[in-house]
């Protein structure tokens, strides 16, 4: 089941406060024990700054429907930490919102390069939203070894809040839906074969034909 947009929302803003907290610490001065200085250290704590700031705006415009605005938003916080990739996961979000499927995968793309595994939590939920849209797009090969890495990296990090469960229950949904289908060619070749009333225009798939009896043998 994909998660609501509500749900998907709430779990978004609750990223951000998480992952934008200690970027305001540093641009505080506080994060490090030292206040800031002149020079290139006011420049890269101006900078992160900003950065919080677009990303506080694109989250608000999200809420507030407001796709255009908020892809604007977060690709003023590219552009100010081109390496972040909390960043680059909040655009996709974003671009999906809007309907923009494809730059949403480019930018979720670009997350994964960019993310670390310090970052547990971000790299997990970038690699369910690929997953996800895998599925979306119907990609079903592809959807299923994205859910895998997807349980890979839960099981790995404690640190991920992830649920390597949901990634095997989404997997399980494609195996079963893909016999389906399979299933489902099969009759609908038997339909595509059957024209004008007969049953099997194709006597190479037809069933074999019963045997005719063989007659006694006539008394003498």
């Amino acid at each position: 089941m994909k998660p609501s947009r509500p749900a998907r929302l709430a779990s978004l803003c609750l990223l951000v406060a998480s992952l934008v907290a200690p970027l305001q610490a540093l641009a505080d001065g506080t994060g490090s024990g030292k206040k800031k200085g002149g020079g290139a250290d006011a420049a890269v704590a101006d900078a992160k700054s900003g950065f919080k700031d677009a990303l506080a705006d694109g989250s608000a415009k999200y809420a507030a429907r407001d796709f255009p605005g908020s892809i604007q938003a977060f690709q003023k916080a590219i552009e100010l930490s081109p390496k972040n990739a909390l960043g680059h996961y909040l655009l996709g979000e974003a671009q999906l919102a809007a309907g923009n499927a494809t730059e949403a995968e480019a930018a979720w793309n670009r997350a994964a390069l960019e993310v670390t595994d310090k970052e547990a939590a971000l790299k997990a939920k970038v690699l369910f939203v690929l997953a996800d849209l895998k599925e979306r797009q119907k990609k079903w090969d592809d959807a299923k070894t994205a859910w895998q890495a997807y349980v890979d990296e839960a099981g790995k990090s404690p640190d991920a809040k992830a649920f390597p469960g949901s990634g095997q229950s989404r997997q399980q949904k494609i195996d079963d839906m893909q016999k389906q289908d399979k299933a489902y060619a099969v009759v609908r070749q038997r339909i595509a074969d059957t024209k004008n009333g007969n049953v099997f225009t194709d006597m190479s798939k037809a069933p074999p034909a019963t045997p005719a009896p063989v007659p006694a043998p006539a008394a003498k």
